[in-house]
């Protein structure tokens, strides 16, 4: 089952074949079948555990009320749905980060991607019929708790299913880790343009009734499409808190819409990328294939450490001067404030104890001491 219709020009039609793991990407023989029997990446045993830690049934006493079992059960029913609504959002945010948010021809060509991605394949068995209420309140409560567990591993495995079937379909990149530090992805990135290629003005009317000017133009309107294929050595996976560079506008907006549930499992994977490959597809018709051995700087925003969503960085220059909700930056500048109004108070404190010159020292010591605290705040960290 294709996520994208075919209608929607494939970015990766030319050399996408990558064999990770014993397994083919984007030749489409891959069946649901092959898909399901694989199996999920250890990562994501994180999701189960964070599923269950939330899990009103679990938590409930062995003797709890049966009032209580009910409202527990439609509880555990919502969180199931909410995070598997989290996950389609966040890829959702993803493919639309490709290209930059003024980008409308791109976003239009985006528009029609995301439209198809699928739903992920999940059914909760969580059982409240007739049968079950005949229970004891005791044995309601062990059915339904392991139901939920059962039900939790079901979703993770379903979700990995589905990140699967999103690398065959262009929306994902799986990570291919090459040692320790070292890894091997690709990321996906849409730009447009638009040439004048005729433009003529009629005029009705004159001075004295009025006169209308009716401007008509035909453009040639071009969308690039470009999958970047980068290796990168010195990788160091963050979590989205720590991370301390900014990041370009798109990757900002992408963050920020990445649901409270998603976030958690998110990462960025920052290093040097040492080799990089460029397919580039232009209207459809046209493509231009380039090899460069390049030594800069490259991030990634990584779900689990096991698939990219989308990346920066390589040959070409992109400005990175936007910060997201929680960025460390972010947090800095709160803290920069509040430190600067408590040096206020402090040498207004000492100008009326020691007068002017305690001022003065003492607003001296507390800047200086919060110049250093920001630099370590502000400076990235090297390994």
């Amino acid at each position: 089952m294709k996520l994208v219709d075919p209608s929607v020009p494939r970015v990766t039609e030319d050399g996408l074949r990558l064999i990770i793991g014993g397994r083919t990407y984007g030749d489409g023989e891959q069946s649901i079948g092959d898909l399901q029997r694989m199996a999920v990446p250890e990562p994501m045993h994180a999701l189960s555990a964070a599923l269950e830690s939330q899990s009103k049934l679990i938590a409930l006493p062995p003797d709890a009320a049966r009032e209580a079992i009910y409202d527990s059960y439609g509880s555990d029913l919502a969180l199931l749905a909410r995070y598997r609504a989290a996950f389609k959002a966040t890829i959702e945010a993803a493919v639309r980060a490709r290209a930059a948010s003024d980008q409308e021809d791109a976003q239009a060509f985006l528009k029609r991607m995301i439209a198809q991605v699928s739903e992920i394949e999940h059914e909760p068995t969580l059982d409240l019929g007739p049968e079950a209420l005949k229970l004891e309140a005791a044995d309601l409560l062990r059915r339904l708790q392991d139901q939920f567990r059962a039900d939790v591993e079901a979703l993770t495995h379903a979700v990995a299913v589905w990140m699967h079937m999103l690398a065959d379909s262009d929306c994902v990149s799986v990570i291919e880790w090459l040692g320790p530090r070292a890894v091997r992805y690709h990321f996906l990135r849409m730009e447009s343009e638009r040439h004048e290629l005729e433009r003529h003005q009629t005029r009705t009317g004159d001075y004295v009734r009025g006169r209308t000017i009716t401007t008509t133009s035909r453009d040639l309107v071009n969308v690039f499409s470009e999958r970047r294929v980068h290796t990168v050595v010195n990788a160091e996976a963050q979590g989205l808190d720590a991370y301390r560079r900014r990041v370009p506008e798109r990757i900002a907006r992408l963050v920020d819409a990445i649901p409270a549930e998603v976030r958690p499992f998110v990462t960025i994977i920052d290093g040097t990328v040492s080799k990089e490959e460029v397919h580039r597809r232009i209207a459809e018709s046209r493509i231009m294939n380039e090899t460069r051995s390049v030594y800069i700087p490259d991030p990634a925003l990584a779900l689990f450490n096991t698939w990219a969503v989308t990346g920066w960085g390589g040959s070409v220059e992109e400005a990175a001067r936007s910060l997201y909700r929680g960025h460390a930056i972010s947090k800095a500048n709160k803290i920069l404030t509040a430190e600067l109004v408590g040096t206020m108070l402090a040498a207004g404190l000492g100008s009326v104890a020691e007068g002017r010159r305690g001022a003065v020292v003492i607003g001296a010591v507390c800047l200086i001491l919060t110049a250093f605290q920001q630099l370590g705040m502000r400076i990235p960290e090297r390994q």
